[in-house]
């Protein structure tokens, strides 16, 4: 199927889109809901240098009902793992993932009566094997990723492989060949893109956890402006005390900080609310499917 490719020229001119699409009123309809693929349990050393100890933490993803179209910003862990745990090799154990069936993507979309077939678009923050595990599920959405992500998901900078599952999109790629590299439709990205053009789903590139992880704001008619952080940042101590990662989840420490600090102008400018992917409290602290902010 054809691929649309989007270059770095998207990056000045969508910025001042964006800042047009701030002032702008958000369309009626919208409504943003939040799933889980469960919990890893891990160290806190990964999300937070120089820390210890055991932590339970959530694997996010959202679902957002727009008037246009249905989008999917991350998709958890891949489903096989439920029934393969050796899916994950060594991970499996390293992070201990719930595996129960409920955690299913098909299984939380269908709270809301949501089918993979429903949805737009699926952007994804990165594509580590938390976030991009079930790109295989949306064949015919349209997948929205920045082309240093993808080049980096399937040929990773050395000390940066862990955690990139290359089956778990390999269903992109077209077959042998093909002019398209892209098996179904995408937008391939250099910057930031007002996906519908009305300012109310925005995503900011941010080479920070990974060479092209994504961050998304989301602005509706009641809540206001919310800010999906994907892995661009892990725990709101981490943004509140300029906190970095361990060194292996943190491919850009400047671009890292550079991402919090564009949390905190959102924050600061529109009074915006923060969802990390990985924050416990965060998590708990917000509304889950079948509610949803609106």
């Amino acid at each position: 199927m054809r691929s649309l490719l989007l270059g770095s020229v998207l990056g000045a001119s969508l910025m001042f889109g964006a800042m047009a699409g701030a002032r702008a009123e958000s369309p009626q309809g919208m409504q943003l809901y939040v799933f889980s693929s469960g919990h890893l349990h891990l160290d806190k050393s990964i999300l937070q240098n120089g820390s210890s100890g055991k932590m339970e933490v959530p694997v996010a993803f959202f679902l957002i009902k727009h008037p246009k179209g249905n989008v999917l910003f991350d998709t958890g862990n891949n489903d096989r793992l439920i029934t393969d745990p050796s899916y994950w090799g060594p991970l499996t154990q390293a992070l201990n993932p719930d595996r129960t069936p409920d955690v299913a993507i098909d299984a939380q979309l269908g709270k809301i009566g949501i089918k993979p077939d429903d949805v737009k678009f699926v952007v994804l923050g990165h594509f580590h094997l938390d976030h991009a595990g079930n790109i295989g599920k949306f064949p015919n959405s349209t997948i929205v990723y920045q082309r240093d992500e993808i080049r980096a998901a399937f040929w990773p900078a050395p000390g940066f492989a862990t955690s990139y599952i290359t089956s778990d999109f390999s269903s992109l790629r077209s077959p042998v060949g093909q002019d398209m590299p892209a098996r179904q439709r995408v937008i391939e990205l250099n910057g930031d893109l007002d996906l519908f053009g009305d300012g109310s789903i925005y995503i900011h590139r941010a080479v920070s956890h990974t060479p092209g992880s994504e961050m998304m704001v989301v602005r509706l008619p009641k809540t206001g402006t919310v800010v999906l952080t994907s892995d661009a940042c892990y725990l709101r101590e981490n943004l509140d005390k300029n906190l970095l990662p361990g060194i292996g989840n943190a491919y850009s420490p400047s671009g890292i900080l550079d991402a919090y600090s564009w949390i905190r102008r959102i924050m600061d400018t529109e009074n915006g609310d923060v969802i990390f992917a990985h924050d416990p409290d965060t998590f708990k602290a917000h509304k889950h499917a079948p509610e949803y902010y609106d």
